[in-house]
């Protein structure tokens, strides 16, 4: 029998992100929130679903309002909602030390400048780091200010993703005063929300077909575990690698320990969260946050009714 632990075992959200708006009529106010569903929480903020829009962005003059980046992967909704309070109190969070705090003032930081500088810092610490975030930019102004990077943040983020689907002037430069832009906006962040969520259940259904032979045995510690049976016990958080040619598959604690002994013997410094490591078997590299969301999403969608049921459909 499963204890209440068991039963309440942490699973990485699907998708979870922080964003930035920013209203089309006054160019200099932003709004920065989080949510689950960024297609809906959109069209709340616009207008367009009655129930759930922010005070600040129903407020007369200033819908309506384009999504211009988020950042997503987070591995809990308590992580998200770190980011969120940290991204909108930059000037006195401690995610963000005081020798590179970039505003300084609760009134301050308005540009879109240090919008996106605040994300460079807050990614940039280390309980962030470890996460594998990935930023989405949706307009050229944006794109080119992180490009810019006028505060000279040094900060290496490699996950950093553009759509530039908004109707543009002969310079090149958003039409704001176009409506489609507003549409152009929704389709885009629609567009991104679905392709990651897709990305996901193909990877999630790879992952099942592999634990569909029952009886593995973990190549690290040579143990077996069985998803397809009815004890708990036998179903343990696995790892996969992410690698599309590679069929590396152990216990995620086997893999953990690898990843920490390498990190050690590299740094010198034995944490207890690696930052990546390489697939023991393709030599890979692989993100620990990577892993451990679809290891806790698999176990969360792997019990033996819903494995069956997704074999005989397949």
């Amino acid at each position: 029998m499963r204890t209440r632990t068991e039963d309440k075992q942490h699973t990485v959200p699907e998708f979870y992100c922080c964003y930035l708006l920013r209203s089309v009529p006054k160019k200099q106010s932003f709004y920065i929130g989080s949510t689950p569903n960024p297609v809906r929480r959109l069209r709340q903020h616009n207008g367009t679903l009655a129930n759930g829009s922010a005070y600040r962005t129903k407020k007369t003059g200033f819908r309506p309002w384009r999504m211009i980046a988020c950042v997503y992967g987070f591995t809990s909704k308590i992580a998200a909602l770190q980011f969120e309070h940290a991204w909108q109190h930059s000037y006195h969070t401690h995610f963000i030390s005081d020798d590179q705090r970039i505003v300084t003032k609760k009134t301050g930081g308005r540009t879109i400048h240090h919008k996106l500088g605040n994300v460079r810092l807050l990614i940039k610490n280390e309980y962030f780091s470890y996460m594998n975030l990935k930023v989405h930019l949706f307009c050229a102004e944006a794109a080119g200010a992180w490009a810019q990077n006028k505060f000279l943040v040094d900060c290496d983020i490699p996950n950093v993703e553009e759509s530039m689907e908004l109707p543009t002037n002969k310079e090149g430069l958003a039409n704001e005063e176009d409506g489609d832009v507003v549409f152009m906006n929704q389709a885009s962040v629609e567009k991104l929300y679905k392709i990651v969520l897709k990305t996901d259940d193909e990877r999630i259904r790879v992952y099942q077909e592999a634990l569909y032979h029952g009886c593995i045995t973990c190549p690290i510690c040579h143990k077996d575990f069985n998803y397809m049976s009815d004890e708990y016990d036998r179903k343990p958080l696995v790892a996969f690698c992410p690698s599309d040619n590679c069929r590396f598959l152990s216990h995620l604690s086997c893999l953990h320990r690898i990843f920490v002994d390498d990190e050690q013997a590299l740094t010198g410094v034995r944490k207890l969260l690696p930052h990546s490591g390489s697939c023991p078997s393709c030599d890979e590299e692989i993100s620990w946050a990577t892993i451990v969301r679809y290891s806790t999403r698999l176990r969360e969608v792997s019990d033996p009714e819903k494995v069956s049921l997704a074999h005989s459909q397949s």
